[in-house]
Parts: structure tokens; sequence; C-alpha cells
């Protein structure tokens, strides 16, 4: 999961593009909340990680 920890908050990243989500959140689970509500996906690349996609790059 690209839910990286920066200082006090946690960011959300597309492991595709890179594109940061629009906002940032003080718990863990109001990322994965987002993430949901907003449409990114959890998907398994080719080497059958884990990654996060944004909306724009889903099905790519």
């Amino acid at each position: 999961m690209t839910i990286e920890k920066e200082g006090f908050l946690y960011c959300l990243y597309c492991d595709i593009c890179g594109e940061k989500a629009d906002e940032s959140f003080n718990e863990f689970m109001d990322a994965v909340n987002y993430k949901k509500r907003e449409g990114w996906r959890s998907q398994k690349n080719e080497h059958e990680e884990w990654e996060d996609v944004c909306p724009e790059c889903r099905g790519t």
C-alpha cells in the first residue's frame, strides 16, 4: 500500500503515476476510507505486489 507517513500525517500516492491524493490524513484508516470513497483501488501488479491506483490510472 502506498499510504506513507509524512511527519504526523498519512499521504496516499498512486503507484502508477505518482499523483498524491488531494487530502492528507491524521489516521491511517482515514486514508483507507478516502481511497475507497474516491474510487482508488488496490491491485496486484505483474510481480504479484500490491499497489494503490488512482481513478485515472485504473485499467492501465
